[in-house]
């Protein structure tokens, strides 16, 4: 436990820096959902969900998310998201790209639903993940 606790302290260390840590203190607790422990924030398919935050942080982390999102409401959604360490997502052309930047049956389906993926598929372009490799 101990060790945990520095690895946090490590890694607050490094953000409060500008840089990210190689690591992150994330969970994936099912399917869609991705939840950050050290911001106390959960994702549903790359999007803060106030309602997942709620349920794996309590209820004063999902009125915190609830209350940064209003704060945010004003401005346009960010096109682009990064939902995992060296994964990019773009919302606007719907598909998530690898670590190697590539487009990804996988990530698309798993950040930005089964539709986009399938639509992925569909797609002619370059060798890349398969669904069913």
């Amino acid at each position: 436990m101990k060790l945990r606790h520095s690895l946090l302290g490590v890694g607050l260390l490094l953000m409060g820096a500008g840089l990210t840590p190689a690591v992150a203190e994330t969970f994936r607790p099912e399917r869609g959902v991705r939840c950050d422990d050290v911001e106390q924030i959960c994702y549903y398919r790359g999007s803060p969900s106030v309602e997942m935050t709620r349920q794996y942080f309590g209820r004063d982390a999902a009125r915190a998310l609830r209350w940064n999102l209003r704060r945010e409401e004003p401005r346009r959604p960010e096109r682009v998201f990064y939902p995992e360490p060296g994964v990019r997502c773009d919302r606007a052309e719907q598909v998530c790209f690898n670590r190697r930047g590539e487009p990804s049956f996988r990530l698309t389906r798993d950040h930005l639903g089964y539709d986009a993926a399938r639509r992925l598929e569909r797609q002619p372009g370059p060798d890349w993940d398969q669904p069913n490799r």
